[in-house]
């Protein structure tokens, strides 16, 4: 077991169901969480998005208490606490998510119009209609000064 990665270290009989209980849950929140990643970036790797979910576990506990991610009993309860649905409550895998989300779809925009220059001017204008008058004074704004900052 110790080679497929279940277990870290030799267990005692006595407490090995209370172990397994925990290591059971913790592995199937972190797939759930996994496959809601994977959702939103589908290029990440599984290393990858187990080193995302301890960074993200270290940052919302704090960087005294990253030892406490080798403890499957807490992990299970960050884990339920970040991944609930409840309303108007702060959940930071879920706020994370959602910049992987949005990173994946600026990055995939970019690759389509640098494959694709002919249709950037399409994008734009096509955007400019979807977007409110003060985000469009906003697009403006930024374009005058990338102009006028050419020019000099």
């Amino acid at each position: 077991m110790q080679e497929k990665g279940a277990i870290t270290d030799i267990l005692e009989w006595k407490s090995a169901r209370v172990f397994f209980y925990w290591r059971l849950r913790r592995l199937l929140l972190e797939e759930a969480a996994k496959l809601e990643i994977l959702q939103a970036n589908k290029e990440l790797s599984n290393g990858h998005i187990q080193s995302m979910l301890r960074r993200w576990f270290v940052e919302s506990e704090g960087a005294v208490k990253a030892y406490l991610w080798d403890n499957n009993k807490l992990v299970v309860e960050w884990l339920e606490k970040h991944l609930a649905e409840d309303d108007g409550a702060h959940s930071l895998i879920r706020e994370n998510i959602k910049y992987l989300k949005r990173d994946y779809a600026l990055k995939h925009i970019r690759s389509l119009v640098q494959e694709n220059p002919e249709v950037a001017m399409d994008c734009i204008i096509h955007m400019t209609q979807i977007i409110t008058p003060s985000q469009r004074a906003h697009i403006s704004r930024l374009l005058a000064t990338m102009d006028s900052s050419s020019t000099t």
